[in-house]
Formats: structure tokens, sequence, C-alpha cells
């Protein structure tokens, strides 16, 4: 019998910490798999996690963004596949309250299903003889794909003359309907499956789909928050967390001693100093993160706009969250010793997974070019992430 579904964002935290070791347990089985364990993805669900964001209406839990970005956060410090896999489960089903009302209680009817999304426009809606619309298209980096019911994919709508509408759509697609080619073959985040996955035309309600631009249908704060504020700092949530993870390894080490040529670590004082900087560097960078978005959810509780100067700074706390924890979990590796070039240590792992998550797009430094722009008060805009 399935546990009872938890109804608060602090009972999802709570239950989530009582999966913890069953995830650590799991973690390098898993990396060398490419995939999450069934039984993992079934407690993940078990915790409520994937209803953080579904609307209430649909028996959700609205959750605020930081509630969100606590429970990735922790669960990357034990395993980033986990985390990274968690965030598009659970952060691909805000988009119920963007897609029809009546679409999404038929996509999203089980609150408590994971899904998934990739958001690249490769694929195109056209008509076909029989005057419906129908979806092809080819897409990468498709993660959590094999633990979800529905994936949603970025398409282009043409006009009957073939050209495209202005604007991609985000598609939901039921995944019984999608190939998925096995072609993740990388050096970290390996059990994300993010694998390349197709359609190929296949009948589609536009009922189904959204865009950037849509204006949500439920009423509630997360609903008020621009669709990137909401999103991205649960993603940044992951390299923070698996920095975390990474220093207290190190901070472990430290307290319980190590047997190697280089002495004991506490004995160090350019490692103790090097410590204490990158502690101090990563909680400053986790701080920045929560102040943005503390602030953009008291606005939109408010009923007030988040502005785009707002929607920048929020980005770029992220992208400055992404780096420091890069960097974080790179001085804990060189601080691991001789240890950390064994596979049986956590900080390879860490330092290959969040290596591969600063690779994603929207982690990428051209981002502040234009986000530099918003925040020194310039009239300009970023879609779809400032607007």
């Amino acid at each position: 019998m399935l546990a009872a579904v938890p109804r608060t964002p602090t009972d999802v935290r709570a239950a989530v910490e009582r999966v913890l070791p069953l995830v650590a347990d799991r973690a390098d089985a898993m990396e060398r798999k490419g995939r999450l364990d069934d039984d993992v993805v079934a407690a993940l669900r078990d915790t409520g996690l994937n209803g953080l964001a579904v609307p209430a209406a649909l028996g959700g839990l609205e959750a605020p963004v930081l509630d969100a970005v606590d429970i990735f956060e922790r669960i990357a410090a034990v395993d980033g596949s986990t985390a990274w896999c968690s965030v598009i489960s659970s952060g691909s089903n805000l988009f119920a309250g963007y897609i029809d009302e009546a679409a999404a209680r038929t996509v999203f009817s089980d609150p408590d299903q994971g899904n998934a999304t990739m958001f690249g426009p490769y694929g195109r809606l056209a008509r076909g003889p029989d005057g419906a619309r129908r979806l092809s298209g080819r897409w990468p980096f498709a993660s959590n794909c094999l633990h979800s019911a529905w994936i949603g994919l970025g398409a282009f709508v043409e006009d009957d003359d073939g050209s495209p509408q202005p604007g991609p759509r985000v598609c939901f697609v039921a995944m019984d309907q999608v190939e998925v080619e096995d072609t993740w073959d990388v050096l970290g985040l390996c059990a994300t499956g993010s694998h390349h996955v197709s359609v190929a035309d296949v009948g589609f309600d536009l009922a189904r789909s959204c865009s950037f631009a849509d204006r949500a249908w439920p009423e509630g704060t997360l609903w008020r928050l621009p669709i990137y504020t909401a999103l991205l700092p649960t993603l940044a949530a992951v390299p923070l967390g698996i920095a975390r993870g990474a220093l207290d390894e190190v901070h472990r080490q430290a307290r319980e001693g190590r047997t190697a040529r280089r002495g004991q670590l506490g004995d160090d004082p350019v490692a103790m100093a090097g410590l204490a900087a990158a502690d101090t560097r990563l909680r400053a960078a986790r701080a920045a993160l929560r102040e943005v978005v503390g602030e953009a959810h008291d606005r939109a509780a408010r009923g007030e706009p988040v502005d785009r100067p707002l929607q920048a700074r929020s980005f770029l706390a992220c992208l400055h969250a992404c780096d420091v924890g890069v960097e974080v979990t790179a001085e804990a590796h060189a601080l691991g010793g001789g240890a950390a070039a064994y596979t049986a240590s956590p900080l390879p792992r860490a330092l290959r997974d969040v290596h591969t998550a600063r690779q994603h797009l929207l982690f990428a430094p051209r981002h502040r070019v234009e986000l530099g722009k918003v925040v020194a008060g310039l009239d300009v805009v970023y879609p779809p992430f400032v607007t």
C-alpha cells in the first residue's frame, strides 16, 4: 500500500529526508546503469514532491519556490542525478497551470506523477491532409523521460502556407507516443537518462500546449510569477546542493582524519583556509539566490508585478549559484586528496555532475549580456526569460 501523500511542503521535505538513505545507497549503481532505479522513483513519488508545482485545483500544493529550492538542494547534496530528475519531474508539472484547464485535468490528472519537458523548439506542428494538427520533431536532452507519463516538447506552429507562427509552444505528448533513443553516453549526471526523443506525425490538440507568454489560469501566488522566475531557481538548486554535499564530505574528512601521505587535512593551514573560503562563498551564493526568490514571491503575494529588473536579478543569481557551485565542488575535490581519485569516493561523481549541469543552456554565460542591460535600467526585453 502506498503511503498517504503529504499535503504541505514541510511534510514533503520530511518525507524526502526519509528517502535520502535509499538514494545514497543506490547512487553509484544508478550512475553505472544510466537511469534512476524504479523503486527510487516510486519512493520519491510517494513524498509528494511531484505535486509541489501543481495547481491546488488539481490536487497539488502550489508550493512557494523557496520550499522547492530547499528540497531539491537537499537531494542534490546526496546525488546530482536524482536531484536533476526531481527538478524536471516536478517543474514540468508547473505547466498544468498554463495549458488549457480542461486539458490540464487530463494531462495532469495525477498530481503525484512526474513528467518531463524539453523547451528547445525542434518540432513543427503542421496541418495534415485531414486538416488536423500533427507534431513531428526530434529533441535532445530529454531528462527524466524514462520515468514520465507526459513530456512537453518545444515546437513552432505552422500556418497553412508552412510559415511558422511567432514564438514556440510547449506541447504535451503522452510518452507512449514518443520514441526514446539511447543516446545519453556522458561523463556526468549519468543517471538522468537525458536521451534524445522523437515523434513522427502525431495528431495533436493545441489545447495541450502553451507559450511562455500565456497567462496562467489559477490565481495563487505561484501563478503570478513569470515562468522562468519560478523554474530556474529550482534548477540552480542542483549545483548548489552538489557543492554542499562535496563540502560536507571534506568536512567529514577533516573531523574524522584520514590516512594519506598528505597528512591530516585538519593540520594543513592552507587547506583549512581554502575550505573556509569555499564554504563562505557557497553560503553567500545561496543567500543571494534565496533573497531574490523571496523578493519575487513577496511581490507576487501582494499582487505586485515581478518587473524586468527583478526577473533579470533572479536569472543572474541562478547563474552565479551555478558558477559558485562548480568552483566549490572543484575545490572540495582538490582537498579530497588521493581518496578522491577512487570511484568509491563521492567527490569524483559530484565533480562530473556539477560540470555537466553547468553545460545546460540556461546556465550559459552569454545570458549575462542582456541581463546586464536590464539590471542597468535599459528598456530592453529578453524573451522568454525577461518579459
